[in-house]
This record gives C-alpha cells, structure tokens and sequence, in this order.
C-alpha cells in the first residue's frame, strides 16, 4: 500500500474519530449522563482516535522533532488508556447495580481512571504545543483540540460546558484530519 494511502486512512480514521467524540458528548453529557450509548461513541472516538493522531503525527515528525515524539507516545498511551475506560463504561458498567457502580468510582478503579485522565490529557496539551510548534497543521485547530478536552474534567458539575469543549475537540481532529487528507493527496 502506497504512503500516501495510509496517511489518508488514517485521515478517515481521524474524521471518524472526530464525529464520534461529538456523537459522544452529545449522548454523555446532554441526552443522559450515564449513557451507555455516549460512553459507546467515546470508546470508538479514542481507539479510532489512535489512527487518526498517528498519521498526524508522522506527517510533521520531522518538523516536530524529538518534543513532538514525547508529545505523542503520551497522547497515544492515554488516548489508549482513555479507550479503555470507555470500554468498561460500554460494555462492562452497563452490566453491574447502582451499588456496584458506586463501589467502582472509589478505591483503585477511581485511582486509575484519574490517572489514565492525567495521562491524556498532559498528553493532548503537549501534541497541541507540538502541532503549533511544529507549523504543519492549523494552529486553530491544535487549539480547539486543546481547549475542548482541558473542559473534560467538569463534565459531572458542568455537562453543557463538557458538551461544547468535546464539540470542540471534534471539529480541532476533523479539520487536522481533513488538512491530512488534502495534503497526501486523497485515496
């Protein structure tokens, strides 16, 4: 398969992605907070979500340097770890009582979901700094990237404002991606 093929897979990986963040946001924190359905988009948003950074990155690594590689083994490591957690709120969580679920937001389980959160998101700071640095990909859009997942944190106390930065989000991978697709050329 030729390079430029796989730099605009990934970049239809990165659209998907970015739909499905929205989709997400949309089902979590607007339609039910606890849905099964949002948390279903979330999971595919953050594994489909691997391709789509994967190709960004590799096509401005060079610009990016050592900074952008840092950058983006930690993004993939929580965007994965992120994948995750939105597996068991899809497939597992669904499954289990109130007071199951209520044991499973204390102790270890709570501990690794912060964790696997902190991860992501010095993750998704550190590539958004490194896009902007690295002057390949629209500024604007590491921004929007940036911003929208710094709200991911309120999402409890402040659905709407969790709603609008995730949007955000979606639309800073989409417009990456869609630049991606241009810029290798379409299948």
């Amino acid at each position: 398969m030729a390079t430029g093929t796989l730099y605009s897979l990934s970049a239809i990986a990165g659209v998907i992605a970015g739909v499905c963040i929205i989709l997400g946001a949309l089902f979590s924190t607007l339609v039910k907070s606890s849905s099964p359905v949002g948390a279903f988009f979330n999971f595919l948003g953050a594994l489909i979500g691997l391709f789509g950074i994967t190709g960004i990155y590799l096509w401005q690594s060079s610009q990016a340097g050592v900074f952008g590689l840092i950058a983006y083994v930690l993004l993939f490591i929580g965007l994965a770890l992120i994948a995750c957690v939105d597996y068991s709120g899809t497939l597992i969580s669904a499954s289990l009582s109130m007071e199951d679920m209520a044991r499973l937001d204390q102790g270890t389980a709570l501990q690794i979901k912060s964790i696997s959160g902190l991860i992501f998101l010095v993750g998704e700071i550190l590539f958004s700094i490194s896009v902007i640095l690295a002057g390949v990909f629209s500024s604007i859009a590491a921004i929007l990237f940036l911003i929208g997942f710094l709200a991911t944190p309120l999402r409890q106390s402040y659905p709407i404002v969790t709603f609008i930065g995730l949007t955000l989000s979606g639309i800073g991978i989409i417009w990456w991606c869609v630049s991606l697709w241009s810029m290798a050329g379409g299948l």
